[in-house]
């Protein structure tokens, strides 16, 4: 055994490991954890020059997971208008201010905006967004990113106009009269994505260093980025050989944007022919898995559902693929050896996207393959079940509860909602359900998400008693969602996840105990040092 470099003592270490040991000391050699165990044990083990550190009393836990956000848009939303919050006047000012400095050529980007908690709840019209913008294109998406607010001149600029028809899987929304609304929904989405001019390089990697300044300050020490682009990776990558990037990233590419299947399957085939890159950079970037969405969201009224909405009769949402066109995508992805996501909030698209994987698992069988369904949001009864039959993992962001609470039960009735926000019900049918924000979705404080998870409340501690409470997380499990779940899910649970001998020193300091804070104190913690292999690249000033 190598002698260790750093001991930590005298705190309170969740391992996180198979019994949840609690322990008091643990230390790190290089980039691994040595041992954990009392402070008598682990001083043993110390040479002179090891390096002891004093936790005070102090909580720690295993190095936290997010299993699902996006890593580009989260440190773009730093270098673009951040809506987050703002009601529909206050948007319109915004832009207005950026329109002043905008130059030709140029578009006003933006994202975060959230019709659902404005007091007119209607989505945003063009005349808005027109007045205060007349001659340059805006393209503001809404925060679950499935919708986006333009004006005319975003419109002229894709070459979308009245006679233009809705795609498959989207919706140009229209007024009363027929005429373009100002907001357009999922594919409908793919030809202001194709006309905005792409970031380049640079742009990218500064965009990365943003968020991962943000991910390390809330104590992720792994992100798993829900959709990438071969070219994000090439940025990356230059970063991660200066040893500017710290973060650990799992990829899972995609054809970014909104593509039609031809488009879809060529991209794709160039990821499959490329072939999976894992461990890369000291285990910092691994791109073993292949993302696609199936609907889009519930906020949009996109999700793909197998009935109408309850607030809008004749509406089932928008699945974006065929059956056939997915499978044969998919069958390309199984092939070439990648671990699947498949995005699907509505009970449709989960139900697609199990018979998929049921016949994919049937004709290349795999005993641990470790499909993913990303957010498996509203489950039919009838095919919950199936996730553990399948070993499809389902992968939740419980802090979705905050916001969607508000229209869930409009939108679906008392029926669905036995199927929705399932996370009890799936943990006691032997699913893992690793957990993420979806960040810039939400935010991707890991904190407030379990937070959510336990309590079945907003930051607001409502509402009172919990929403649906009986579906709600034990502390255990919550933790266990940003840890060793969320390590499962990426093939890596013998790498991280748990404070253990042999796993990546990857830990985080936190201000009070997790397991025995006050509930509602949960959302409040707040991180004090983060540490990834060993190096601390987070330390709050005390």
């Amino acid at each position: 055994m190598r002698k260790p470099d750093a001991a930590f003592v005298n705190g309170k270490v969740y391992t996180a490991d198979g019994d949840f040991s609690v322990v008091s000391a643990f230390c790190v050699s290089g980039d691994r954890f040595v041992a954990a165990g009392t402070d008598e044990e682990i001083r043993a083990l110390c040479a002179p020059e090891t390096k002891i550190v004093d936790l005070k009393g102090r909580c720690v836990l295993p190095g936290l997971i997010d299993s699902h956000l996006h890593v580009n848009n989260t440190g773009a939303m730093k270098m673009e208008l951040n809506l987050v919050g703002k009601g529909r006047e206050e948007i319109v000012a915004m832009v207005a201010e950026a329109y002043g400095r905008a130059k030709p050529g140029e578009w006003i980007v933006g994202r975060g905006w959230l019709n659902d908690e404005w007091s007119d709840a209607s989505f945003p019209t063009k005349e808005e967004l027109d007045a205060v913008a007349p001659d340059i294109p805006v393209y503001l998406k809404r925060a679950c990113g499935h919708a986006a607010w333009v004006n005319s001149a975003a419109f002229a600029a894709a070459g979308v106009t009245c006679e233009t028809p809705d795609p498959a899987g989207g919706e140009y929304l229209r007024a009363g009269d027929g005429s373009l609304l100002g907001t357009v929904t999922d594919q409908a989405q793919d030809p202001f994505n194709k006309a905005i001019p792409p970031y380049n390089k640079e742009q990218l990697q500064r965009i990365v260093l943003l968020a991962q300044e943000g991910f390390v300050s809330a104590g992720l020490t792994t992100v798993h980025d829900a959709g990438t682009a071969e070219e994000w990776i090439q940025a990356w990558e230059e970063l991660y050989q200066k040893r500017e990037l710290k973060i650990r990233i799992y990829a899972s590419m995609r054809v970014v944007g909104r593509p039609n299947y031809e488009e879809l399957m060529e991209g794709s085939l160039r990821y499959f022919q490329k072939g999976l890159r894992i461990g890369m950079y000291g285990n910092r970037l691994t791109a073993r898995a292949y993302k696609i969405s199936g609907d889009g969201s519930l906020g949009a009224r996109s999700a793909w559902m197998l009935e109408d909405y309850g607030d809008r009769p004749g509406h089932r949402g928008n699945g974006k693929w065929t059956d056939e066109q997915l499978y044969n995508v998919l069958y390309e992805a199984r092939r070439a050896g990648f671990q699947i996501w498949i995005h699907a909030i509505g009970d449709a698209a989960n139900r697609q996207a199990l018979d998929v994987y049921e016949r994919l698992l049937s004709e290349i069988p795999d005993g641990d393959a470790r499909l993913r369904i990303e957010h498996a949001q509203i489950l039919s009864p009838h095919d919950i079940p199936r996730f553990r039959k399948l070993g499809v993992i389902p992968t939740h962001q419980t802090v979705f509860l905050r916001t969607d609470k508000k229209v869930a039960e409009a939108r679906l009735g008392a029926e669905r909602m036995k199927g929705a926000y399932a996370w009890r019900t799936l943990i006691d049918g032997g699913n893992v359900v690793p957990n993420g924000t979806d960040s810039p979705v939400e935010s991707y404080n890991p904190f407030l998400s379990m937070y959510c998870a336990v309590s079945r409340k907003d930051e607001h501690g409502q509402p009172e008693g919990g929403w649906y409470p009986s579906e709600a997380m034990t502390r255990e499990e919550a933790l266990r969602s940003y840890t060793t779940w969320g390590a499962y899910a990426g093939f890596e649970e013998k790498l991280k996840g748990s404070i253990e001998p042999g796993k990546l020193a990857d830990f985080v300091v936190i201000d009070r105990d997790f397991m025995t804070c006050p509930e509602d104190e949960i959302k409040d913690i707040r991180v004090l040092r983060t540490v990834i292999g060993g190096e601390t690249v987070y330390e709050k000033a005390l």
